[in-house]
């Protein structure tokens, strides 16, 4: 039987995290034996729920940059589990991995999942990707957007790069009304507020500051407006700063991290996705999923989910006021709600349900491990 081992930035709460633990606990047994997960970062509480499960959890306590000592960690791990595949999830973890292998540590086939496409990079960790990347046996695109990008502009060997687009668990599930209910009272708002939600990591990718900007504007008419964003981050500070610069300190609240996403989901009116870059997040596909009207920046891998004014609302990045226009609409107008929760649930239950996210990937390990990746590329850039 063959053997993997993941290899992960971190095991905090998100997208990429999630996408692991996904991975590690549903993989089919018979294609993969999953020997070990290996985080760079302290563990979080995705690392926590593993060991729950008995799996195996690797931390190298990587406080900021890594370093060759951290190389020389992960080629210890890998030489005692012995895996025949490593899959390797985020950047940091992505050069490890690689640095290991063109050093010949360990002789092990190496698949990448950036995550997102690489254009924030500094020149210095484009370089560093460039002398690595050769590594790889396949790459995996989480989007259309970032598998062109890496393809087009960073000189990917187009027949090791394929796409795989996200999946979501709760394809088919309905709004919860006693999670809204019970979340709404714990944020003091009834039933007449209008509450607005965003998840994710609070850091300038993310544009939270955006959509602060804009509900300050929309409470100046819309005092039953409530915002809450949940997810913690490098900029906490200084967006609870912004906050109290406008005096919407009533209105809206960061909330940091939170367990039962689909709980909060149900108590949304609106979810907004305010990033000024992205690949195809959870939690879009989550909001979708439920049925709830979405607003996102028209970005990247977003309009490979989001049609707008037909399953959700695009706005141009980094333009509050865009973001006015939309949340006011939302706001003044039940039946486009309506409509558009509809078709976003839609569009998620046909096309990013999680069994079928599983069984592409497993489609790519079995490629990868034979050595043929012919049926994956077939079609470039198809979800296989």
């Amino acid at each position: 039987m063959a053997r993997i081992l993941y290899v992960s930035t971190s095991t905090t709460i998100g997208g990429a995290e999630k996408t692991l633990y996904t991975l590690s606990t549903l993989i089919d047994p018979s294609v993969c034996e999953v020997v070990g997960v290996v985080s760079l970062k302290p563990k979080g509480p995705y690392a926590r729920q593993l060991e729950a499960l008995g799996r195996r959890v690797y931390s190298l306590k990587v406080d900021q940059r890594v370093g060759l000592q951290d190389l020389q960690k992960l080629a210890l791990v890998i030489h005692e589990t012995k895996p025949d595949l490593v899959h390797a999830i985020m950047y940091q973890a992505i050069q490890l991995a690689r640095g290991v292998k063109r050093l010949r540590y360990a002789d092990f086939k190496l698949i990448t999942s950036p995550r997102v496409h690489y254009r924030t990079r500094t020149p210095f960790s484009l370089f560093v990707d460039g002398f690595l990347k050769k590594a790889d046996d396949l790459l995996i695109a989480e989007s259309e957007a970032s598998r062109s990008y890496l393809v087009d502009k960073l000189s990917y060997d187009k027949s090791k790069t394929v796409m795989i687009r996200n999946g979501v668990d709760i394809a088919g599930w309905s709004i919860s009304k006693s999670d809204r209910k019970q979340r709404r009272e714990m944020i003091g708002i009834g039933d007449k507020d209008f509450l607005v939600g965003s998840i994710g990591r609070l850091e300038e990718q993310k544009g939270q500051s955006f959509l602060i900007d804009a509900m300050a504007e929309i409470l100046q008419n819309h005092p039953e407006a409530k915002c809450v964003i949940l997810g913690e981050g490098p900029m906490h500070a200084e967006l609870q700063a912004r906050i109290d610069a406008h005096g919407i300190g009533t209105s809206v609240g960061l909330l940091g991290e939170q367990d039962e996403i689909t709980a909060w989901l149900s108590a949304f009116d609106a979810f907004v996705l305010p990033s000024l870059w992205e690949g195809i997040p959870n939690a879009l596909l989550e909001a979708m999923a439920l049925g709830l009207p979405v607003i996102a920046s028209n970005v990247d891998g977003v309009p490979e989910t989001v049609v707008h004014d037909l399953s959700g609302l695009l706005v141009k990045p980094g333009d509050a006021k865009a973001l006015v226009v939309s949340i006011n609409d939302m706001i003044e107008d039940p039946s486009l709600r309506e409509r558009l929760g509809r078709e976003a649930r839609t569009v998620v239950n046909e096309n990013f349900k999680l069994a079928d996210m599983i069984r592409r990937y497993e489609k790519a390990y079995r490629a990868v491990l034979a050595g043929d990746l012919t049926p994956l590329t077939a079609e470039a850039g198809s979800p296989f």
